[in-house]
């Protein structure tokens, strides 16, 4: 079986906690004996970010062990720069933490798949990377937000786009509750009753549009200055925030590092 190792955690005297997405099997935790010790060969093999292959023996107590781990792909390149890591660590912390344990998605394996090769070409990032894998992650969850009408009264994308341009005071927002978009008047009465409706402009939903249905080159190439990524960043950063339920570090918070 082959499988991208998560993350790896202490469990007794020797022996370690790995958490591994498979294809087959989605997100499941094992146990490698022995892997603390100095002689152990499986150590560096089960580095978080490390396609591998396995096998698996059943044990007591529902425990199950790991056997014959070899290294698939251990992309060295991107452990070289502080940023990429910072990037693979908080993608790693999104799926250990979003993904229920044993629920298959060969969707979302390969999803990471094509990401961590694609960093581990670059000789530089962008945080960009970072909101385009966890806004195509939650996509897959369940939670692909709907673009292309007002989540309220159906008024159209396009239509919200031109009453957007015709008066620009008119402007539209993004509705967590009912999972996408909403014009300008369904925001204000939303905002009047008291419910969140995130304020968002034309450019930051295509731009988010674009996220969702391109590939990770076009990605690292679309530009966009700084004032224009920290707006796109902030909904996604919000969005991820209502649809996981818990607390997460602002990734955008940390661009010094990226430069």
């Amino acid at each position: 079986m082959y499988g991208i190792v998560l993350s790896r955690r202490d469990f007794r005297e020797a022996d370690q906690v790995i958490t591994i997405l498979t294809a087959e099997e989605g997100k499941r935790e094992y146990i490698a004996r022995g892997v603390k010790k100095i002689v152990s060969k499986n150590t560096s093999h089960l580095e978080p970010a490390t396609l591998i292959s396995f096998g698996i023996a059943e044990g007591k107590k529902e425990f199950s062990y790991l056997t014959n781990v070899q290294p698939v792909e251990s992309f060295f390149h991107l452990r070289q720069s502080l940023p990429t890591l910072h990037i693979i660590g908080y993608s790693l912390d999104a799926l250990f933490t979003m993904l229920k344990e044993g629920e298959a998605d060969s969707d979302i394996y390969q999803l990471y798949i094509s990401y961590l090769r694609f960093l581990n070409t670059q000789e530089q990032v962008r945080l960009l990377l970072l909101d385009a894998f966890l806004i195509k992650l939650f996509s897959h969850l369940g939670y692909h937000p709907s673009l292309d009408a007002c989540v309220v009264c159906e008024k159209t994308y396009k239509e919200i786009g031109l009453e957007f341009l015709s008066a620009t005071e008119q402007k539209p927002g993004f509705y967590f509750a009912g999972g996408g978009i909403i014009c300008a008047s369904c925001k204000a009465e939303k905002q009047r009753i008291g419910e969140v409706a995130y304020p968002c402009g034309i450019k930051e939903i295509n731009t988010l549009r674009f996220l969702l249905a391109s590939s990770w080159q076009d990605v690292v190439s679309f530009p966009l200055d700084e004032e224009e990524y920290r707006l796109v960043h902030k909904l996604i950063y919000e969005f991820m925030l209502y649809h996981s339920e818990r607390k997460w570090d602002d990734w955008g918070k940390i661009s010094l590092i990226m430069t």
